[in-house]
């Protein structure tokens, strides 16, 4: 829903590996790197205040995730959606479609389904951020998340680039 919400003022950027993904993909400047990435970790740091003042204190332990399973979890589904904004919402065969949000979500849900009692289902670096500051995630796991989901980001864009190499 944010993605059609947001898609026409922004890109619909709310994910930093996205962000980073497009970015690569030549379809964001690098100026505006920064500015969405740390508006985007900002917004998780904030959206994880807000729960917890909304519902206090969660008082539940982290989740415990095995290292190596999460960080292929997060890799997968961050890479599945990475790819599919790449290819709904920036390529030059889907311009001016009106399913990219629809794809996009279906597909952070199917990832969070199917991947997410693995790793936690982040899938952004931003929502790890906002997991760990309300302690669902411990600290010690959230380099799991941001070398999993900016590698997907990058390891997005290069396939993007490599399948549609005249898509610029």
């Amino acid at each position: 829903i944010m993605v059609y919400a947001g898609g026409h003022v922004s890109g619909g950027h709310y994910n930093p590996a996205v962000t980073l993904a497009v970015w690569l993909r030549g379809r964001c400047t690098q100026a505006e790197v920064p500015g969405y990435i740390g508006s985007q970790i900002a917004a998780g740091i904030v959206a994880a205040f807000v729960v917890l003042g909304l519902k206090g204190d969660p008082n539940v332990s982290a989740q415990e995730i095995a290292v190596f399973p999460a960080l292929i979890a997060e890799l997968v589904g961050t890479f599945a959606l990475t790819f599919v904004v790449l290819n709904v919402a920036t390529a030059k065969a889907t311009a001016g479609n009106s399913y990219y949000g629809l794809a996009i979500g279906f597909t952070v849900t199917t990832m969070a389904f199917a991947l997410g009692p693995v790793s936690g289902g982040a899938f952004n670096p931003a929502v790890a951020v906002g997991i760990t500051v309300m302690k669902l995630a411990k600290v010690s796991h959230l380099w799991i998340y941001l070398v999993a989901n900016f590698g997907a980001g990058a390891l997005a864009a290069f396939v993007f680039r490599n399948i549609h190499p005249d898509d610029v």
